[in-house]
């Protein structure tokens, strides 16, 4: 049995742009030198979604920045029932309880906590018909 080994030029697929770095949101958002700006990745497999780490501990004033790993779209929704009043009031008033979905790889969402009360602030990511918990929570400086 003979075999033919075709090669097939000028087939390789555009890959989208790395997730932005802690240097390039500072460059990009002019964030200052001194606010700490944590990270939260998006993926999954199949049947599941991650969020990782599923606990951020952040001050007042930190930036936390939630990044798409995959080509899914992502929806990230503050569960009301763990949130605290303060907290909910909080998310309110700077815009950031309901924040767009991500929709594609290296989408992302900045939360800034400047100002915020410590507490816990509980979410959800949602894609595909499947879920996963994830909670910021801020402690006092």
């Amino acid at each position: 049995m003979a075999w033919t080994l075709w090669a097939l030029g000028g087939c390789e697929a555009e890959l989208p742009a790395p997730p932005p770095t802690d240097p390039d949101l500072r460059a990009e958002l002019g964030i200052d030198d001194d606010v700490v700006i944590h990270r939260v990745d998006l993926t999954g497999r199949e049947d599941e979604v991650r969020v990782v780490p599923r606990e951020t501990v952040a001050r007042p004033g930190d930036v936390v920045q939630v990044v798409a790993l995959d080509h899914r779209v992502y929806l990230i929704a503050f569960a009301a029932a763990e949130l605290g009043a303060a907290q909910a009031e909080f998310l309110r008033s700077t815009g950031q309880d309901s924040p767009a979905p991500l929709v594609e790889r290296g989408s992302r969402l900045v939360l800034t906590f400047e100002d915020a009360p410590p507490g816990n602030y509980g979410f959800r990511v949602e894609t595909a018909g499947l879920s996963a918990p994830g909670v910021i929570r801020v402690e006092a400086r």
